[in-house]
């Protein structure tokens, strides 16, 4: 329930601009690089996946999440996202879902007590849903952390990825990736935590150690992260793991905006 993700993304002062810049490279990994066209030509397909996260620790402002759903591709990328995410709050459990399709965006999300009491509620009426466009904290880019993603994907490669016998994974042979970029920042927005590769002054930074298995397609079946955000000010940093697996590669996914009679403009 990242109710700072919407006041950011509604005011516009998420960057999605594509990463560039201070972290140096080595030669990109050959194995990595088939890979990322194993994804793209899904892009290209317009094809589709589900996928589901777990996600534990990080700053003080995020929280231990669950979330599932499915992202619809075109050529440019991820086109549309349809997502529930359970979290645990100081004041509850929250539960949000999120729908994304280019630029429209629109969500349901609470936060309830133990005692069942609704703390929160965005919209105010429950089963309600908001609307907005062009909200730059929705929006696939090529920063995100995530397995699917060729920006992150080419960024790791470039600093000496390793390629193992992944064992199997859900019936499926695997071929293990692996290894650790250091970022100049660290952050999250709603379409989820995000790298950046230019020095920015306060910003948390630091090393992502990540693992990605993917089949005998080259398609990512599981992506792991363990992110260490060092504090703009010094002392202890913080750690944040997060997993993610993909299902159902290139089988059909339907994303529908809500009916319009549950949109309002109550936020």
């Amino acid at each position: 329930m990242k109710r700072i993700w919407v006041a950011l993304a509604v005011a516009g002062l998420v960057s999605v601009a594509i990463p560039g810049g201070a972290v140096h490279a080595t030669p990109e990994s050959k194995s990595l690089d088939s890979v990322v066209k194993a994804i793209k030509k899904q892009f290209a397909k317009k094809s589709s996946v589900r996928f589901s996260v777990k996600r534990r620790g990080g700053p003080p402002a995020t929280w231990d999440i669950k979330a599932s759903g499915a992202y619809r591709f075109r050529a440019s990328g991820v086109y549309a996202a349809d997502t529930t995410t359970i979290s645990q709050e100081p004041e509850g459990t929250g539960r949000s879902r999120e729908i994304s399709i280019g630029r429209e965006f629109y969500s349901q999300d609470y936060v309830r007590s133990k005692d069942g009491k609704y703390v929160w509620k965005s919209p105010s009426t429950v089963g309600k849903w908001t609307n907005a466009q062009n909200l730059a904290g929705v929006i696939w880019g090529e920063d995100l952390i995530n397995g699917i993603n060729p920006g992150f994907l080419k960024l790791v490669a470039s600093h000496g990825a390793t390629s193992a016998d992944g064992g199997t994974f859900e019936g499926v042979k695997t071929t293990l990736h692996s290894g650790t970029v250091t970022v100049p920042k660290l952050d999250e927005r709603q379409a989820g935590m995000y790298f950046e590769t230019r020095e920015e002054e306060f910003a948390y930074g630091g090393p992502i150690t990540w693992k990605l298995w993917v089949g005998p397609d080259n398609l990512p079946r599981r992506f792991h992260a363990i992110m260490r955000f060092t504090r703009p000010k010094g002392g202890d940093a913080e750690t944040m793991t997060m997993n993610i697996i993909y299902r159902g590669w290139g089988k059909p996914v339907k994303i529908t905006a809500p009916p319009k009679h549950l949109i309002t403009d109550d936020w």
